[in-house]
């Protein structure tokens, strides 16, 4: 494989940068890469004859993160049992402040999907069957407003699993604002959530500038999947999602995009698409005619974001697969406090409350989650079919690369969830 050049992207105001370079690691002679291995062949104690170490070895794929010297990487390349090299890339945030608003409210995206009108038939809560992780900056998990929702914390930064509430916190304040707008509790302060009683898995994978490596990120969705007890299928009964035996998460939901495709990211992502868990992520603020990674991705529900006048924003990549409020969107923030942000970073975290709400919903009813779904489903039988379905269908009839299939709604969701 050839190696990549580095990329440098300039950030503007509510347009993310997305870029992809080599990451270093101890010195600007060692370059941070993800192997795919044959593991059979593959011998970890020989990159220490290069130079290098490992960073980290992935369960559910066969790759290892290494940190190898720069000149080495060819050495690397014939070593017996790698079979793909891949320098690490970054990811960033997609969203960008805007001034303040009023807190001690219900804020207007809430609204617009309509989660208020099911809190009657679910807010989420299911006796901890359901938990959507958030792949972000971490959290504020004393803040009031989400303190009682926060089931696990963890940290993957730097390719070190960490569940250390000191690593886990949140020093810049995106993931606890993507936090709140889906599971910020109905207690009469500050805002509320989208699906306010469903438990979060807050997993750190970028750091206090809002940046992270795309093999932190992996390592963050593996987590997700293996769970606070770090196994998949603990019963072994062949599911995961939606096992009231097993600790996965349902969701996956990531505000945040890249430019790179790197087919160990993918792997991970069909590894958790596989096991039932529904995957959703910001499209991209570039204004781009695609969306970014891993939205991209198929198994991926890439969101769009518009505003209080259901317009998509300017900066929302199209192809979105759906769109949601991602304008001035009031939310949690550190330090017990409350701000506005704008970004596709912002329309994710209501579509993935909505698919909280839904699965929520259906194993109330009948004791089981429903299972994904692909980007053409059109049934109710699956969360992505009854997305599809259930939106608010804006631009052209069906399907439209400005809005996708339509801006989700909670309420014509959850019904169709309930059969």
């Amino acid at each position: 494989m050839s190696e990549k050049a580095a990329v440098a992207v300039v950030v503007a105001l509510l347009i993310t940068a997305v870029f992809a370079v080599p990451a270093t690691a101890q010195g600007p002679d060692m370059v941070r890469v993800v192997v795919t291995v044959d593991k059979a062949k593959f011998n970890p104690a020989g990159i220490s004859q290069i130079g290098g170490h490992v960073v980290y070895q992935f369960k559910l794929i066969d790759a290892v993160v290494l940190e190898v010297p720069a000149n080495a990487v060819g050495k690397l390349k014939q070593m017996p049992g790698v079979e793909k090299v891949e320098f690490d890339h970054q990811a960033v945030l997609l969203g960008k402040p805007t001034p303040s608003q009023p807190a001690q409210t219900i804020p207007w995206g809430i609204e617009r999907v309509k989660a208020p009108e099911v809190w009657s038939v679910t807010d989420g809560s299911s006796n901890g069957v359901i938990q959507v992780a958030v792949l972000d900056t971490g959290v504020d998990y004393n803040h009031p407003d989400l303190a009682a929702n926060i089931a696990w914390c963890v940290s993957t930064l730097r390719g070190k699993v960490s569940t250390n509430p000191k690593d886990c916190q949140d020093q810049n304040g995106h993931g606890t604002h993507v936090i709140g707008t889906i599971a910020a509790l109905n207690n009469n302060i500050g805002v509320v959530g989208v699906a306010p009683g469903v438990q979060i898995y807050s997993i750190r994978v970028l750091d206090a500038r809002g940046s992270g490596s795309y093999s932190d990120i992996a390592i963050g969705i593996e987590q997700a999947i293996l769970g606070p007890d770090g196994i998949a299928d603990r019963d072994g009964d062949g599911i995961i999602a939606g096992d009231p035996d097993d600790d996965a998460a349902e969701v996956i939901s990531m505000s945040l995009g890249g430019s790179a495709d790197d087919s160990y990211l993918h792997e991970m992502i069909i590894q958790a698409y596989r096991a039932g868990i529904v995957i959703v992520a910001a499209s991209g603020n570039e204004g781009a005619s695609s969306p970014s990674y891993p939205a991209a991705y198929p198994e991926v529900i890439a969101v769009g974001a518009t505003d209080s006048s259901d317009q998509v924003a300017s900066w929302s990549n199209r192809g979105p697969e759906v769109s949601a409020p991602g304008v001035n969107i009031l939310s949690t923030y550190p330090d017990d406090s409350y701000k506005t942000l704008s970004g596709t970073s912002m329309a994710t975290p209501h579509v993935s409350g909505v698919v909280a709400l839904i699965q929520a919903a259906h194993y109330k009813k009948y004791g089981t989650v429903l299972p994904v779904g692909t980007f053409e489903d059109m049934s109710r039988n699956t969360v992505r079919g009854i997305l599809h379905t259930t939106a608010d269908d804006r631009g052209p009839a069906g399907w439209d690369a400005d809005y996708g299939y339509g801006i989700v709604r909670a309420d014509l969701a959850v019904q169709a969830a309930l059969g």
